[in-house]
């Protein structure tokens, strides 16, 4: 089963501290972490490692850091033939880690921005072979906006992560079968923050105009509280699971993953979101997200697990 992703690549470096910096502070660090990464590449590699085949378009600059990229494609096992080339600087970020787990971070999108509609129409055989394609807001609305209708025409499904945040174009928006969005997120697109845990009747109106928008499935992110997810009026709610938590960089993309698999698969729902929310609790276990990514037998084996029993 093939997933095609509109994807981005970022050379990623994390930073662990005793607690995120204030401005003008400098900090001593605990630990140094530098990996190929950015929202696309991650959702490809998690994918991947659930026993996916990967397809998609990635753009990378022309310089130093355009090698990584090719290095960490090979090394990954993912097709070289998906990196498009763009004059300028490859995408790269900087996070920092507290020692809660959480973070904060910044993204040079670099080439990522130049990603256009035409590197879609050039992979058309490739995306006209997925059963999915998935995008995040690191890549410009045309190259998603070409993918996810070219998609839909023939009837295939997509997700859209719109992260970071920025108004959703309407025709990605009409196009979009699976909306996964964190709090912030949700907030940004008129979801009342404060009731979505709950998923209140007075909620389930802003979920219900959205989803006439056109996605079929809204999944909202909470950290600690797990998930909520609406679909044809009704709700969904997912426990996270209780981790020591590392490093929540990747969580995400894991999550958005493991939801992926599950619908691929043809999962119930509350299954897929149970999945899902190992996917992000295995990641967050571990610095860094490239090596913290799950296969299928650790996702497996971790949900086989008497501490999983509560969360299916």
């Amino acid at each position: 089963m093939q997933v095609f992703v509109v994807g981005s690549f970022v050379v990623a470096c994390s930073v662990i501290v005793a607690r995120l910096p204030r401005a003008g502070e400098s900090l001593d660090a605990a630990a140094f972490v530098s990996e190929p990464g950015g929202k696309g590449f991650n959702l490809a590699l998690a994918l991947h490692r659930l026993g996916f085949g990967i397809t998609g378009v990635f753009a990378i600059g022309d310089d130093a850091f355009a090698a990584i990229a090719e290095s960490a494609f090979a090394g990954s096992g993912l097709g070289g033939e998906m990196l498009v080339r763009h004059p300028g600087s490859t995408g790269a970020g900087v996070g920092f880690v507290d020692a809660r787990g959480e973070n904060c971070l910044a993204v040079s999108l670099g080439a990522n921005r130049l990603l256009d509609a035409g590197d879609v129409e050039r992979a058309g055989p490739s995306l006209d072979a997925a059963s999915l394609v998935v995008a995040t807001f690191e890549s410009p609305d045309a190259p998603i906006r070409a993918a996810f209708v070219r998609a839909r025409a023939r009837g295939a499904a997509t997700l859209l992560n719109p992260s970071p945040s920025r108004p959703i174009d309407s025709a990605i928006l009409a196009a979009t079968t699976v909306l996964v969005v964190n709090r912030i997120e949700a907030d940004d697109l008129g979801l009342d923050g404060s009731g979505i845990a709950e998923g209140g009747t007075g909620e389930a109106a802003r979920f219900e105009a959205l989803s006439a928008q056109g996605p079929e499935l809204i999944v909202v992110t909470l950290g600690e509280q797990g998930a909520l997810a609406y679909r044809r009026g009704r709700w969904f709610r997912q426990a996270a699971f209780p981790v020591a938590v590392v490093d929540t960089i990747g969580a995400g993309d894991a999550f958005a993953a493991g939801l992926s698999e599950g619908l691929l698969r043809e999962r119930p729902i509350e299954e897929c979101l149970c999945r899902a929310a190992a996917c992000g609790a295995l990641t967050a276990c571990r610095l860094g997200a490239f090596d913290a990514f799950p296969t299928a037998e650790a996702l497996d084996a971790f949900l086989a697990a008497p501490h999983a029993a509560g969360h299916l």
